[in-house]
């Protein structure tokens, strides 16, 4: 049987007494001494989160896809493992914009990327300086994979939603001086009904954050379940006029750094996306007046994101790994026809092709990769475009190369 919400059971209930059992039975899920309760007072309640045996076996299944997606991902070469962690973050940066309405490229945020990897903020155009749009949230995401440090003060929170929003928000739409909104906000579904009004006044957004950090560090909870709480914690209180969607999603990552894999985080935006009916539900059912602030049912939605974001993860791993374990048996045969550093350039320019977001191979890049200079770089890219028709050229400046159909082929990749 799974685990029915307390709503369901009070409109199952067709008893004369069904009220007083309801309360029994919020009191015996609050009071179960396997509770997790936060002391956080929401509308309807404490933000509390009841440890059934549909989360246990949640949390079991979660931690052994976690096995597998980290044990793929050691298994990665350098180059690859790379490439492919840079098109999650290409992949998780769009979808979040997405979900809010904001539209962003791959491409852009590409751009967005090379800028925050080299600490260029701005563009030379002319006389002029052009700014690139979204650097600052490309660098926190990029940061996720160096360990970045959670907020520990309210400035630290505002300064993250300051580098999400930028190049993405209405100036109007900015709290100011304020740390956070002074004013009230309603939100409404598609049929322009209110389902949530964020926290007022400043004062008490002030006050709930500050539960909120308590409840991001609390080490009598599992990080797991406290990151997730987190998450909609944030998108209780909404404490921006714009933009929480995005902050809000970038600190779920954030949070669920240390207990989960980097490309399991940088997956759920995707999938988020991809089920927002399910994602937006699970919001609702923990505020419904009759569910008195219970988490469990919101955990267990995340939980069912997290899952789905995993066996996806794992389905591409296992299929690229398959196709490296072929490139590597073509390689081998090559290697009578090719010299040593063209073989080595076919390996970097296949690594492209299956995990970066582009699939191309930069001059640049290859010429690190190689530890040779430009012009020898250059000979054997020439040479595998030029006298075997294995790559081709896409871009005069900067040079960048592809495989071509035959280089697919010939590499066991046409259909990869």
């Amino acid at each position: 049987m799974s685990y029915p919400t307390l709503e369901k059971l009070f409109y199952a209930d067709s008893s004369s007494d069904r009220f007083s059992t309801h309360e029994q039975r919020y009191q015996t899920r609050l009071q179960n001494e396997s509770t997790f309760r936060t002391g956080i007072q929401l509308e309807h309640g404490e933000l509390f989160l009841a440890v059934p045996r549909e989360l246990s076996h949640a949390t079991e299944r979660t931690l052994r896809r976690e096995r597998r997606v980290s044990a793929l991902w050691r298994a990665l070469p350098p180059i690859a493992l790379g490439a492919y962690i840079r098109a999650l973050i290409l992949d998780e940066v769009v979808y979040s914009n997405e979900m809010e309405g904001v539209h962003s490229t791959r491409r852009e945020i590409e751009i967005a990327l090379d800028r925050a990897q080299t600490g260029a903020h701005t563009q030379k155009a002319g006389r002029k300086t052009a700014h690139t749009p979204f650097v600052e949230m490309a660098r926190l995401y990029l940061n996720l994979t160096d360990d970045a440090a959670s907020p520990s003060t309210l400035e630290d929170i505002r300064a993250i939603y300051d580098s999400v929003v930028a190049d993405a928000i209405d100036p109007a739409d900015l709290p100011g001086a304020t740390l956070f909104r002074t004013g009230s906000v309603v939100i409404e579904d598609e049929r322009g009904r209110t389902i949530h009004r964020g926290v007022t006044p400043e004062s008490e957004i002030e006050r709930m954050m500050t539960q909120w950090l308590k409840l991001a560090r609390d080490e009598e909870m599992p990080e797991l379940y406290s990151a997730l709480l987190c998450h909609f914690l944030f998108g209780y209180i909404h404490p921006f006029y714009d933009g929480n969607g995005r902050t809000g999603r970038y600190l779920l990552a954030l949070h669920l750094s240390s207990p989960l894999s980097q490309p399991t985080v940088l997956s759920l935006s995707r999938v988020i996306a991809e089920n927002k009916a399910a994602y937006y539900k699970a919001f609702d059912v923990t505020e419904r007046r009759l569910n008195h602030a219970e988490g469990t049912h919101f955990v267990l939605a995340l939980l069912d994101l997290v899952e789905s974001a995993q066996e996806q993860l794992i389905a591409d791993l296992e299929e690229k790994r398959s196709a490296l374990d072929t490139l590597n048996e073509r390689l081998n045969i090559l290697e009578g026809k090719l010299s040593s550093r063209e073989c080595s350039t076919l390996y970097y320019a296949a690594q492209m092709q299956l995990y970066s977001a582009f699939q191309e191979t930069k001059l640049a890049d290859l010429t690190s990769y190689l530890g040779v200079s430009t012009p020898t770089a250059r000979k054997a890219l020439t040479s595998l475009s030029d006298a075997h028709g294995l790559m081709g050229r896409v871009s005069q400046r900067p040079p960048i190369y592809k495989l071509t159909q035959k280089g697919l082929e010939e590499l066991g990749l046409a259909g990869a």
